[in-house]
């Protein structure tokens, strides 16, 4: 399953501290936000969040998921209930089939791999498969002091369940992204840090704004009420041709058995004279000779 995205370059906002020295609109860019992400950049054209809709995401999440000016992309078993504009893609709910990420990874025919900060390895993903070629990532620091100073948001009460593990899942996402991006360049993909810091930064080139000359833009199908009914006409109108040319060989096929059946009656009739006509001429012969 493919979505064609509107251009083949898009700003990746994740929920990194340095997300707040950039203005991710500024490029003209379709502006994709990862999960908790949603708290700092409310408006952004796509969000992606792999869990459930829970506090994490907050108020805003609240807010984002019935806007339907939000597309949202979800793992196609992440519920949808109440949600408005939201697009499920097949993923791999398990682990299963990631010893052969080399080979499936980024391959639009595959379900999405399931990596270890699911969002955001889900959200690559995507994109890759639906059209876009570079990524220019914010927000990616991949490294922090502490805990309160893992986000670009002001951390809640709720936000400190997650207080005893931050420094893993920062290590778990670097150690993924140095593995994967040797395989996107391979693919003809790019990534570019947008500030995101030196860890980040050793594994990928810093964001030129040069990139933004080489952008392409794709056209977007709208499928309208119009263009839906025209198209619903063509179907019938070709089911119409369909069923007279399925009419037209039912009734060659009909006279070719008929001629078939004739054939074999002036066939059957021929064999029928034969031994009259072979004695005549016997007996004509003998008639001769007798005189």
């Amino acid at each position: 399953m493919n979505y064609q995205f509107p251009t083949d370059t898009c700003v990746v906002a994740c929920s990194g501290p340095s997300l707040n020295k950039v203005d991710v609109f500024s490029l003209g860019l379709p502006v994709c936000v990862i999960s908790t992400a949603i708290r700092t950049i409310k408006n952004p054209d796509y969000w992606f969040i792999a869990d459930h809709l829970n506090e994490m995401h907050g108020q805003e999440g609240k807010e984002a998921w019935t806007d339907s000016n939000i597309t949202k992309i979800v793992p196609n078993k992440t519920t949808r209930t109440t949600g408005v504009n939201v697009i499920q893609h097949p993923y791999r709910e398990t682990k299963e089939g990631n010893h052969l990420f080399e080979s499936i990874l980024f391959d639009p025919t595959q379900p999405l791999l399931r990596g270890p900060h699911k969002t955001l390895t889900f959200a690559i993903q995507w994109l890759h498969v639906s059209g876009v070629k570079n990524i220019i990532f914010a927000g990616n620091d991949l490294q922090a002091q502490n805990f309160e100073s893992k986000y670009s948001y002001q951390i809640q009460n709720f936000d400190k369940k997650k207080q005893h593990n931050f420094k893993k899942t920062l290590d778990q996402i670097k150690n993924t992204l140095s593995i994967w991006y040797p395989i996107a360049k391979t693919k003809g993909f790019q990534w570019y840090s947008w500030e995101c810091g030196e860890v980040f930064e050793s594994m990928v080139p810093k964001y030129n704004p040069d990139i933004l000359n080489n952008v392409q833009y794709y056209e977007k199908k709208v499928e309208t009420v119009e263009y839906i009914k025209t198209k619903n006409k063509e179907i019938q109108k070709q089911k119409v041709v369909d069923l007279k040319e399925k009419k037209k060989l039912k009734e060659f096929e009909r006279s070719r058995l008929e001629y078939k059946k004739l054939l074999k009656k002036s066939e059957d009739k021929r064999q029928d004279r034969k031994p009259d006509q072979n004695m005549k001429i016997y007996f004509d012969l003998l008639h001769k000779r007798k005189k």
